[in-house]
């Protein structure tokens, strides 16, 4: 077997660095020497010897350098395995050693669902940057369940996102309620009213987010249904974003369901066809959310700090005639 090759002297077996870890887990990911090694800032043959030292050590080939691209041996799959765990452990040992030290500093990975992000990312973002400059903070658009999952990995650092997800390895830190209001097409009925009641709106009138954002099934949970119907339309149309929602209602007949901040985010003469819910104003919860991986505590804390320090008045607290919309 290939993977047994080498019988190292007992002078040689020094011990394995986290560095070479690294560099297998690059070739790993690259399936190529060279690029691994332009990716981790060194020469070829110095991550090929560290590679070698390596196998010496474990006394097994962890590649099959036969094969182009370059593939891991049977064993090697293995040891690349725990490679990931050993080094995930010791990122995270990195990262609790800051917070413990009360240090706010490093990298920082946040997920924030594409109907929260263009409004409260501009409320703190630039400020928690300038307030925070050792922390490298990153920020990608995705879905719920994509964020759940990434957070699970080890992926992401935290999300910002509707909840509640009733996750057990999900940790939730409860931001503020956020009001749903009703966008109408121009000359629609609901728009001789002031406010709108649940009981007012017909499903199959409303615009929807596609399958996978959690906005749509909180839209159709508040209108007390399980499914959307094309009775009485022969258009069906499901968007990807609240602004393509906008138009559409704008362009034609019936009305789609609006976050607040969404709202705000109109031309005065849009916001004219927004209508409030009259008694029991439906919210969503927005929370902080870590996994099961999170080590980055004081970057965390200073977050959440911000984002609440930055919110619009009427969202830092909550409604007493408000229901949260479940978001499943």
């Amino acid at each position: 077997m290939i993977e047994s090759k080498y019988t190292p002297k007992i002078s040689e077996k020094v011990s394995m660095t986290l560095t070479q870890l690294n560099y297998i887990i690059a070739v790993d990911r690259c399936r190529n020497f060279a690029q691994a090694a332009r990716e981790c800032f060194v020469t070829q043959p110095t991550l090929s010897m560290q590679i070698q030292k390596l196998e010496d050590y474990l006394q097994i080939i962890v590649f099959d350098r036969s094969k182009t691209p370059v593939e891991p041996t049977p064993m090697g799959k293995k040891v690349l395995e725990y490679a990931r765990k050993v080094m995930r452990g010791a990122q995270e040992l990195e990262e609790l050693s800051k917070s413990l030290r009360g240090e706010v500093a490093g990298e920082f990975i946040l997920g924030v669902i594409p109907t929260l992000a263009p409004y409260i990312l501009p409320l703190f973002v630039q400020k928690f940057v300038a307030e925070n400059p050792e922390v490298e903070l990153k920020i990608y658009e995705h879905q719920t369940d994509e964020i759940v999952r990434l957070l699970k990995e080890g992926k992401l650092d935290a999300g910002l996102l509707a909840a509640p997800l009733e996750h057990k390895e999900i940790a939730e830190v409860h931001l503020f309620y956020e009001p749903f209001r009703v966008f109408l097409s121009p000359g629609h009925d609901l728009l001789k009213k002031k406010t709108v009641d649940e009981k007012d709106l017909d499903l199959r009138e409303a615009w929807l987010l596609k399958e996978g954002h959690c906005l749509r099934a909180q839209a159709l949970n508040l209108c007390q249904v399980s499914k959307v119907t094309t009775d009485a339309r022969h258009l069906y149309f499901e968007a990807g974003s609240l602004e393509t929602l906008v138009n559409f209602v704008k362009a034609g007949q019936g009305f789609t369901v609006l976050p607040h901040m969404a709202g705000e985010n109109l031309s005065a003469v849009d916001q004219k066809l927004l209508r409030d819910f009259k008694n029991n104003v439906p919210v969503r919860d927005v929370a902080f959310v870590t996994g099961p991986h999170s080590m980055k505590k004081s970057i965390e804390a200073a977050l959440v700090k911000t984002i609440l320090k930055n919110l619009p008045r009427h969202l830092e607290k909550s409604s007493k005639k408000s229901e949260v919309i479940p978001i499943t």
